[in-house]
């Protein structure tokens, strides 16, 4: 009697088990590809409304908290997406630490229950629209130290992948504004350096930053071989002009999906089904933007291809993801083995759990842009008031942009429609 009602409990106890795993697996790939899904549909306000509404596990508030802090950024909220960010930092930090649980769980049920530590591109990331925030605060003590903390995230992760032309880009934009003239041209070459690894085209932004740092530093050997690499001079600001430099968030990385995919267990002597996320194909490259201003057309060229970045990630973990998926899935074939073997019903239940909680880990920071592009024009000190025409073909009103002699005017945009005001330095 005791050893049938042990067994009545334990099926009850699966079957319990089973419908809390499914659960907690639906709810997490739901906010995990559900708000860039979402965000697809709705507003940028809606989005925001929707991610507040949410209560994440503490192995999804990282991800929560950079998809948030994105939004924020999107819509201008730029001290609130600072907030969040800087909590991301916190519980990613937190998350370096594995605990004896996760490695268990995500051993034997999926790897959803592990803490979402982000991709080596995204702790970077981070750092990357957190500078931005703080320039279009006007703050550029704080956008200082996010350019040095981007930099130490790199050395840190020693992995191309995390090795961002974005993210140089902008410490030298940082370090140029704040009259660190050697400081700037040292991340400008190594911006250089990701793009021609990369075989991207170096910006026409990049190229006359470049020109001009390598000139007003007095390094005439290396400025006549910038000038032999793209083919034109040094262009210093005329008399009476300012610069506008533009720096747009384009589009939306896409969500991963599942998909299954047979592979032969040496062990079990036969194939077996695993589940792995994967991204759908591009649609293209990214369109170039224009910015319109007075009788200026200024094309705004790719700096950080993010997209690409995330597909990249995704195929350097592919071999550890498919050891750890099959070592998975034949630790649950023999526990269904074992379970069939006490009891048939049990074995059904088991093999039910080991089936239906087969899982790709599908999270990632999916609210990010597609791209990040810039643009400069030198334009006659005045006043200017024109759109922004975007990929979608939207013509996006702009604030009026008072170019100033000699400034350097920084124009922070995205395809969502938010272009903040003008930041002068």
């Amino acid at each position: 009697m005791h050893s049938v009602m042990s067994a009545k409990a334990f099926r009850s106890g699966i079957s319990l088990l089973l419908c809390l795993l499914l659960h907690g697996c639906a709810l997490q790939q739901w906010q995990s590809t559900g708000m860039g899904r979402y965000l697809e549909s709705h507003s940028l306000a809606d989005t925001l409304a929707k991610l507040e509404s949410q209560s994440p596990d503490d192995r999804d508030l990282p991800m929560h908290l950079l998809n948030r802090g994105l939004v924020h950024h999107l819509i201008g909220n730029y001290q609130r997406s600072n907030e969040d960010l800087e909590a991301a930092k916190i519980a990613l930090e937190k998350v370096q630490a594995i605990s004896v649980t996760e490695g268990f769980t995500s051993s034997t049920i999926n790897e959803t229950f592990n803490d979402y530590s982000a991709t080596p591109s995204e702790r970077v990331l981070l750092h990357v629209v957190m500078a931005l925030n703080y320039l279009a605060l006007n703050d550029l003590s704080s956008a200082r130290v996010e350019a040095l903390q981007s930099d130490l995230r790199m050395r840190e992760l020693a992995d191309e992948e995390a090795e961002l032309a974005s993210a140089r880009f902008i410490a030298g934009l940082i370090f140029e504004l704040n009259q660190e003239w050697s400081d700037a041209m040292i991340s400008y070459r190594k911006a250089e350096q990701v793009l021609t690894r990369r075989k991207l085209t170096i910006p026409d932004a990049l190229q006359n930053r470049l020109l001009n740092g390598s000139r007003r530093l007095g390094l005439e050997s290396e400025y006549q071989q910038y000038v032999s690499k793209f083919q034109q001079q040094s262009v210093m600001l005329p008399e009476n002009y300012g610069e506008v430099l533009v720096l747009y968030l384009n589009g939306q990385v896409p969500s991963k999906q599942q998909r299954r995919i047979s592979i032969y267990a040496p062990s079990l002597e036969h194939f077996v089904s695993i589940a792995q996320p994967y991204y759908p194909p591009r649609d293209g490259p990214v369109t170039a933007s224009v910015l319109a201003l007075g009788a200026n057309n200024v094309t705004l060229e790719l700096l950080e291809d993010i997209d690409n970045l995330a597909r990249e990630a995704l195929q350097a973990d592919e071999t550890k993801r498919l050891a750890l998926s099959l070592a998975r899935v034949t630790t649950k074939h023999q526990l269904v083995k074992d379970a069939s073997k006490q009891d048939p019903l049990l074995g059904l239940l088991t093999d039910m759990a080991a089936l239906l909680t087969e899982v790709a880990d599908t999270r990632s920071w999916n609210l990010l842009p597609a791209a990040i592009q810039i643009g400069t024009v030198q334009l006659p000190a005045g006043s200017y008031s024109q759109p922004i025409e975007g990929i979608s073909g939207k013509r996006q009103p702009t604030p009026t942009l008072e170019v100033k002699v000699g400034a350097t005017q920084l124009l922070i945009a995205n395809s969502y429609g938010n272009i903040t005001p003008l930041t002068y330095y």
